[in-house]
């Protein structure tokens, strides 16, 4: 476990405990459920974001719990988990979501900043060379985190961040999900 400070803000690196046990259980239902997955949009012939309900993935607890626990005990902030999206989200999806990057595939610069107070990403399939999670602010270099099965990065929403180009044998699958304000006010969703 680690707290990263970079560039004006903090960053929160560990591993989720015991991940071989909700690893497997969430690779399996996300494999299970394929034929109820939701898709966002596609970027350069790859969908970006994938999408189960949690009845589908209710392994997916696990590590937004730990992130949950993280953020209060680690970085002070308090807040919730949602299942689905906050009433008013232009995005009708849940607030979590799968990706995954075969060979030579990557992830553009974004960002979460959208009603929520903490981001996250776990990896549930990451083999060498399978493309470095970086964050990237101006004046700044470029921050990159190794993935590995298990280890959890909870970030800012506002944080831009990609992923390098997949140059492993096997796809990289990764589950990230938003965390909300606690309590849990309106107005502050009322942004989207």
């Amino acid at each position: 476990m680690r707290f990263i400070e970079w560039a004006g803000v903090r960053l929160f690196e560990s591993f989720v405990e015991m991940p071989r046990g909700w690893v497997t259980n969430l690779l399996e239902e996300f494999f299970k459920h394929q034929g109820s997955l939701e898709k966002s949009h596609k970027i350069a012939g790859r969908w970006e974001n994938q999408y189960l309900t949690i009845d589908h993935a209710p392994s997916a607890r696990i590590p937004m719990r730990f992130a949950r626990n993280m953020g209060k005990d680690g970085l002070d902030i308090s807040s919730m988990i949602l299942f689905e999206a906050p009433s008013g989200s232009p995005n009708p999806h849940p607030p979590f979501w799968f990706n995954v990057a075969g060979k030579g595939e990557k992830t553009g610069l974004h960002d979460h900043a959208h009603g929520s107070i903490l981001s996250a990403v776990t990896y549930l399939q990451a083999e060498e060379n399978c493309g470095h999670l970086y964050f990237r602010k101006e004046g700044f270099e470029d921050l990159t985190i190794k993935p590995e099965v298990g280890k959890i990065i909870i970030f800012p929403p506002s944080l831009l961040h990609g992923v390098h180009a997949n140059h492993s044998s096997t796809e990289r699958i990764s589950f990230a999900f938003n965390l909300f304000p606690f309590p849990l006010v309106q107005s502050e969703i009322d942004g989207f």
